[in-house]
């Protein structure tokens, strides 16, 4: 058993041992699927490490790689855990990226300890023109932001906002404290009842400048990049435990005094599912493979059509897999109680968040194109929409 299968093994155990909100029932209680649990998440922080897993030793973390983090997701998403390991894993790569000074392995040593909460804040959309928060110089060396951003994972639990803003006519990052009176946080109800949403409106609000220009750029790759390997590891631990499911439910059901799962209909359904997950799993492989090797600021050719790939086929499987076991559960699976549909939402709306503007196509053929040296005009311009 190598260490990556061994840490998924630890992760799931203790998942089980101590389930988030959406297994005991609470993801249906909108307050309470709005509320994060700060016990647990430092439970996950002292017991297992989870927020530091890629953090370096030196401040507090596992100093682990972009693998092991990746198997993590994939277990929170089978267990449908509404902590906030995607965000601060987000926000984690990009402050090592960014900034080498004390208030920054401040910042990670809180993160790794389960203490500090901090969400990225940037456009999810890759739309044009893409609309960012402004900064402006303000008093004692501080900077002032406004702006307004739809759509934030997480926002209603953050404690600091890691917020990419506009500055000078040039793209920067700044940490501003949640509590800021110049932060406003609205929750969203989303289809999702087990991810906290929030609409987050900036009005003045206080800010430190972390990096700016090239650094900045390298912030951004690591967060879409975590993102969209979080997102797509997370749809297929979800499809992976919605297929369990199905599977040992059609192996008990029976009708016509056999079960239903020794039906040849019902046994193609479960295998062509397999296959399709084995496809999705292969995906985030590749996906995973080409990041590690990208450049800083994540414009590689070949890494966007690995990450192309991935938002493809593993949203797409994804929500492929969890509808398909809502109906191999018959009359159960469509019951509010059964949690069937709890992973679906959570695959339904990864995929949204991958590839809401169906443009992945386009930049894996543009990618290709430019790995092998032609049409590096219709290349460059797409890579760009994700580099920047």
């Amino acid at each position: 058993m190598d260490d990556i299968e061994q840490l998924r093994q630890v992760v799931r155990a203790h998942l089980e041992r101590d389930p988030g909100a959406a297994l005991r029932g609470g993801a249906l209680d909108p307050a309470e699927a709005r509320r994060l649990d700060r016990d647990r998440w430092r439970r996950q922080a002292n017991e297992l490490g989870l927020p530091g897993v890629r953090i370096p030793e030196e401040y507090g973390g596992a100093g682990m790689g972009l693998a092991e983090e990746v198997a993590v997701h994939t277990e929170l998403g089978r267990a449908l855990d509404d902590g906030p390991f995607l965000t601060t894993s987000l926000v984690a790569a990009a402050l090592v990226a960014l900034a080498d000074d004390e208030a920054n392995h401040g910042r990670l040593r809180r993160i790794a300890a389960g203490d500090l909460v901090a969400v990225p804040v940037l456009p999810i959309e890759e739309k044009f023109p893409l609309e960012y928060p402004h900064a402006k110089a303000g008093t004692g060396g501080d900077f002032e932001i406004q702006g307004e951003l739809p759509c934030v994972v997480d926002a209603t639990a953050a404690d600091a906002l890691l917020v990419l803003a506009e500055h000078h006519g040039h793209h920067a990052f700044f940490w501003v404290d949640a509590s800021d009176p110049g932060v406003e946080v609205v929750p969203l109800a989303t289809l999702d009842l087990t991810r906290r949403m929030g609409a987050v409106r900036l009005t003045g609000a206080r800010a430190e400048l972390l990096a700016e220009d090239d650094r900045a750029r390298a912030g951004v790759a690591a967060i879409r990049q975590g993102a969209i390997l979080g997102m797509s590891a997370e749809c297929v631990g979800a499809a992976e435990r919605a297929l369990e499911m199905a599977v040992d439910y059609v192996k008990v059901r029976t009708q016509f005094g056999r079960p239903i799962g020794s039906f040849q209909a019902v046994k193609h359904k479960c295998a062509d599912l397999l296959v399709s997950l084995e496809r999705a799993r292969s995906a985030l492989s590749v996906a995973v493979r080409s990041v590690q090797h990208n450049d800083a600021i994540g414009r590689r050719p070949e890494s966007l059509a690995g990450l192309a790939v991935a938002r493809m086929y593993c949203g797409r499987i994804g929500a492929e897999i969890t509808r398909e076991a809502i109906h191999l559960h018959g009359g159960i699976g469509f019951t509010w109680e059964h949690p069937a549909h709890l992973y679906y939402r959570r695959a339904v709306s990864n995929r949204q968040l991958l590839d809401s503007t169906g443009q992945q196509p386009r930049l894996l053929t543009a990618s290709v194109l430019a790995a092998h040296g032609e049409d590096t005009q219709l290349a460059s311009f797409y890579a760009g929409k994700v580099g920047r």
